[in-house]
């Protein structure tokens, strides 16, 4: 009888062990999950995540435009800005004249671009922290326009100087 008695508690102990490792793993895939989650999100499926860069089109001062050079550029308007951002930010305020090309739907909106590819680009974000000028700039490069610069500095700073803004 003793041997018995005890199966049902060996039984139990293994049910307790089955759950336990159910457990583990059901914690383990959740963290699995949240870690292709966080690497999608910075390289991104598409080659449009935070840390997205083109390896092709290397980051150089050259390719950057600063104040005062920018406000000088957008005030004899030699160039076409063209604001990386979302429609909703755009629409809330940017640079006067510039076009809204939102770095997550580029290619819906290369329309609305000059069909001169060697006409003068230049993207910008909200600020510097933001990587979607420099991202936008790779893009369009690769889609063959030749003459594309990025304001690092975005909106946030023109703003500050006291730069105009439009808003719509």
């Amino acid at each position: 009888m003793r041997i018995n008695q005890k199966q049902p508690q060996r039984d139990g102990q293994n049910s307790s062990e089955h759950r336990t490792v159910n457990h583990i793993l059901k914690e383990l895939l959740t963290v699995c999950m949240w870690i292709v989650f966080g690497a999608l999100t910075l390289w991104g499926a598409d080659g449009f995540g935070l840390l997205f860069s083109s390896p092709s089109v290397p980051y150089n001062v050259s390719s950057q435009v600063d104040f005062p050079e920018v406000y000088q550029i957008w005030q004899s308007r030699d160039a076409v800005f063209v604001d990386a951002r979302s429609a909703e930010s755009f629409h809330q305020g940017h640079i006067p004249g510039a076009i809204n090309v939102s770095i997550d739907r580029v290619v819906q909106y290369l329309h609305l671009l000059p069909t001169d590819k060697e006409t003068l680009l230049i993207t910008y974000c909200g600020s510097i922290t933001c990587p979607n000028a420099y991202q936008l700039m790779n893009v369009l490069m690769g889609e063959g326009y030749q003459n594309v610069k990025f304001f690092p500095r975005g909106l946030r700073d023109w703003q500050a100087l006291g730069y105009p803004v439009e808003t719509e």
